[in-house]
């Protein structure tokens, strides 16, 4: 069961009502690598939860470059800006790998919090941390040096830097391709 996944995943027990909605209105959805989710600009209307692969959230600068915006893994929840703000998405998703994720529309959600204000709270926890995490992540971009942004990087997504090209590893800890490959250089050769 559905329902069963998602209460593993995000440690909610439900009642037998919402077991049932979530069944009727989720599903798991298998993406192969290279999918786009999400274009920006488009308006979302599901969340995701990961149960495999790695997904990537990026923006499109004025010249062109994709600059990361986030990676998700297993157990994460992607998509759920559109949740928030019902606006079009300010930046693009896309499998970096074979992914399989739980399918979940914004209108069961708002469903499901009318019915158990216990899940309304857990959501307005789960933003909550997210905004802490955005915050963190903006103040070491502004602060922290290269190779602590790695450390950081490394410690938060580990074995992903096994995982995905280097390319956006960089563009998400805001430096260049050769700057980050002396930084793993460096690192690889004091441990």
């Amino acid at each position: 069961m559905v329902y069963e996944q998602i209460e593993n995943i995000l440690g909610i027990k439900f009642n037998d009502s919402i077991n049932v909605l979530i069944d009727q209105k989720t599903k798991i959805i298998n993406f192969k690598a290279n999918h786009t989710l999400l274009f920006e600009g488009d308006l979302a209307s599901c969340l995701y939860i990961m149960l495999s692969g790695i997904v990537r959230g990026y923006y499109i600068d004025s010249q062109g470059n994709d600059i990361t915006k986030c990676f998700y893994q297993k157990g994460n929840i992607f998509s759920h800006e559109g949740l928030q703000n019902n606006l079009p998405s300010p930046f693009t998703i896309e499998c970096l790998g074979d992914s399989v994720c739980i399918k979940i529309p914004y209108d069961l959600l708002h469903e499901i919090m009318k019915i158990d204000n216990e899940i309304f709270h857990e959501i307005g926890k789960f933003y909550k941390k997210e905004v802490h995490k955005l915050e963190n992540r903006n103040k070491d971009l502004v602060i922290k040096d290269a190779e602590e942004r790695y450390r950081i990087f490394c410690n938060e997504y580990p074995d992903l830097h096994k995982k995905v090209p280097l390319k956006y590893i960089a563009s998400y800890i805001g430096i260049r391709i050769p700057s980050l490959s002396r930084i793993r250089k460096k690192m690889k050769n004091i441990t």
